[in-house]
């Protein structure tokens, strides 16, 4: 009886979760993300956590604990909303997705166990549990999810064999998805609930095999450092992802100790006495960790200044700090249990990652405003020169606070090359296309064209008007240079089609193509064809330098019919 009440309750909140979905897909085009962000989190967030805490469901402290979830989840996606533009908007939605999901997952435990016992943590034993078994029925209510969906598209597809099209358009249509995919997941959930003593012991055997691994991981922490004094730590910083490295090797460390070391209780534990003192010694390699990870990131910083991704590894270095010392003590405490000191830690490390990852959702510790900040702050004390400088950055990966770093610089006047940033800051705004150019192409202005133009004759200076042309086109997108200051494009001036008047040739490889002046204006007469990997690079200019000429074609072309044909001659 209670589990078909419980049933129940799940999917009539599934229901209302797939219509409120349902809304909100219509108003996604002319919604605003500052409005939208925050009442997806709170659909998104919301009845899942009243499914899977339907057990408390008359409890009034279930619809506090949803009330407080709904306003900060909203407050932090109002945020991240605003703060991100058009641009960026879809990574930002990403970012943001995975950040609350990661909080609300381990903020549920924590609310189970209040509605439970009225108290946040203390008895760890049913923490640990009750995480677990949400990630086995979340885990399971996917799968299930996803196995629907593969049988209703196997029908679909065998009436489409037959000419019948009305399931494929029915599974497809939008009301059909966004009811029928929260109602499976809903079922799913219940299913765990009504089985869960058999699916626990299932996860159980689960983490106890896995737990084997934790030695292995010790092992590889204490061989490392054993080795990293005899090569020294150059080597380490030349792979330009150490950080990245030791960070993974952390994590790895507290999932697994977790996983062998479950809730803490003497009966829990797998390990002989021997073996728990070589982990223990695995866990005291974390702190070393920690701190390389730390002077890494710091010599970046340093260097380089913040980016937003170097933010997000300073927060992931500060978490993993926290559990280093934590384990590190735990491990040296004598006249205790083993490790007994990690329930704290474990408990103040779950309460620290949601408040980093929920503050990074609000002027605090937002990753783009702080990279825009120290950028800007680098850029007007000279310490990065003005051709170096990302404007593209700011213009496509900064969201708002870009955009205003770039308004600010395109009215700079105090910096000795004002003249220069304000260029590079317009250029950047008119930008329209962000992936037509590879990283570390310019943006394209007069002086970064100029730089990387080679004219022959060396006195033939690039007509005034034909480089405002070729910008137009860059700018555009409409035109592609692999030209640089260190092998700049050879652009000859020569009369290619015997009128008195010469032309325009750049030679960019397979970019290379010919400009003529018509009246007033340059236009683009065609590309060159032929071996134009001879032209490709440094050595187009000393090919260029050995000598130019002309020659007509051997066979003329024919016109038949107002069409022109041209003789290809073979091998």
């Amino acid at each position: 009886m209670e589990h078909g009440r419980a049933r129940g309750w799940m999917i009539g909140w599934a229901i209302a979760q797939g219509a409120a979905l349902w809304a909100l897909h219509g108003l996604l085009p002319k919604g605003d993300a500052a409005v939208l962000w925050p009442l997806y989190a709170v659909v998104l967030a919301v009845p899942p956590t009243l499914q899977l805490l339907a057990a408390h469901r008359a409890r009034r402290l279930l619809w506090v604990h949803a009330a407080a979830l709904a306003m900060v989840f909203a407050a932090a996606a109002a945020y991240a909303g605003h703060a991100s533009l058009g641009e960026n908007r879809g990574r930002a939605a990403m970012a943001l997705g995975v950040l609350l999901s990661c909080s609300w997952f381990v903020l549920l435990p924590f609310a189970e166990q209040r509605l439970a016992s009225g108290t946040w943590a203390r008895d760890y034993a049913r923490l640990f549990a009750t995480a677990w078994r949400h990630a086995f029925q979340l885990l399971l209510a996917g799968l299930f999810a996803g196995l629907f969906w593969a049988l209703l598209f196997l029908l679909a597809g065998l009436f489409k064999v037959l000419g019948v099209s009305l399931f494929l358009d029915t599974f497809t249509s939008r009301p059909f998805v966004y009811m029928a995919t929260p109602m499976a997941f809903s079922i799913g959930l219940s299913l765990y609930a009504a089985r869960e003593e058999a699916l626990a012991g299932f996860w159980r055997s689960m983490l106890q095999v896995l737990g084997w691994l934790l030695p292995l991981a010790c092992l590889i922490a204490l061989l490392f450092l054993v080795a990293l004094p005899v090569r020294g730590l150059a080597p380490l910083w030349k792979t330009g992802h150490a950080t990245a490295l030791m960070l993974g090797l952390m994590a790895w460390l507290v999932f697994l100790f977790n996983v062998a070391w479950s809730d803490g209780r003497a009966e829990s534990q797998r390990f002989s006495p021997g073996l728990q003192r070589f982990c223990a010694a695995g866990l005291l390699a974390m702190p070393v960790y920690a701190a390389l990870c730390a002077y890494a990131l710091g010599l970046r910083v340093t260097q380089y200044g913040w980016s937003a991704d170097r933010v997000w590894a300073a927060l992931a270095v500060a978490l993993m700090a926290v559990y280093a010392v934590g384990y590190a003590v735990a491990a040296l405490r004598r006249g205790a249990p083993w490790m007994a000191l990690a329930r704290r830690v474990n408990v103040a490390a779950a309460w620290l990652a949601v408040a980093l990852a929920l503050l990074t959702c609000t002027p605090v510790l937002d990753p783009a405003r702080i990279a825009v900040a120290s950028q800007l702050a680098r850029l007007q004390a000279q310490r990065v020169d003005v051709q170096a400088f990302d404007f593209r950055y700011l213009r496509w990966d900064a969201g708002r606070a870009g955009r205003a770093a770039l308004e600010q610089l395109a009215q700079e006047q105090s910096h000795p090359q004002a003249a220069q940033i304000r260029e590079q800051a317009q250029a950047a705004q008119q930008d329209t296309h962000r992936y037509a150019r590879g990283r570390g192409t310019p943006v394209w202005t007069a002086e970064t064209l100029r730089a990387r133009l080679q004219p022959f004759p060396a006195d033939a200076a690039p007509d005034a008007a034909w480089l405002e042309f070729l910008l137009t086109q860059l700018r555009g997108n409409q035109l592609s240079l692999t030209c640089t200051e260190a092998a700049p494009c050879p652009v000859l001036r020569i009369d290619l089609d015997g009128d008195g008047q010469a032309e325009q040739v750049l030679l960019s490889g397979y970019a290379s193509q010919v400009f003529a002046r018509d009246g007033a204006q340059w236009r683009t007469v065609g590309r060159l064809q032929g071996n134009l990997r001879h032209v490709q690079g440094a050595r187009a200019g000393q090919w260029v330098e050995q000598g130019v000429q002309t020659q007509p074609p051997r066979w003329r072309d024919l016109v038949i019919g107002g069409e022109r044909y041209s003789v290809r001659e073979t091998d």
